[in-house]
């Protein structure tokens, strides 16, 4: 395997490190996720930029644009494969209770006064509903997007979509700063 692969595999497995030794220490809480997201973030950028370096470095002939910002993406899509799938393990099987804290908090705020006027006035098919017909409806659609397979796939595609751009972002700074002709 090349090298610039098992260095995106090491920065998923380092993600993936922090996140669970995280939950083991009590350090990830229910509404503490922001921290992870931008840990993410940074190691899928720091991944597509190593990655494609290490790629860039053994070409023989120089390569255009288009071949560099697929390099960057080989990378980032393993990346982000390694991570989406422990993003489902860990919300389906290590810590299910964070879907269920989310189910709690979006009912709590159904619940209070105001609410449902408030999203009937933003939403006219809604306005001949009951208040009851209107909860169940909205308690069926969080059931879907607080579950571990909208959130792995609301992760593959979010990763994948920054990939592409960091690969595009570092292929023209490479471009132009790094390996320029001359």
């Amino acid at each position: 395997m090349n090298r610039a692969y098992i260095l995106a595999c090491v920065f998923a497995i380092l993600w993936m490190g922090i996140k669970y030794t995280s939950w083991l220490l009590g350090i990830f809480t229910f509404g503490s996720t922001g921290p992870y997201v931008l840990a993410n973030m940074f190691l899928l950028t720091i991944a597509v930029a190593g990655g494609t370096y290490l790629l860039k470095r053994q070409e023989v002939n120089p390569g255009n644009l288009l071949m560099d910002i697929k390099k960057g993406v080989a990378c980032g899509m393993i990346y982000t494969l390694l991570v989406s799938g422990f993003i489902y393990l860990f919300y389906a099987k290590i810590h299910p209770g964070y879907n269920q804290y989310q189910l709690q908090k979006s009912t709590e705020l159904l619940d209070k006064p105001g609410n449902l006027e408030k999203i009937r006035s933003k939403n006219p098919d809604l306005k001949n509903r009951s208040d009851q017909e209107i909860r169940n409806m909205l308690r069926q659609q969080d059931v879907l997007i607080y579950s571990a397979n909208f959130t792995f796939v609301i992760s593959l595609l979010g990763l994948t979509m920054y990939s592409i751009f960091n690969s595009i972002f570092i292929g023209i700074i490479y471009r132009k700063l790094l390996f320029r002709e001359r």
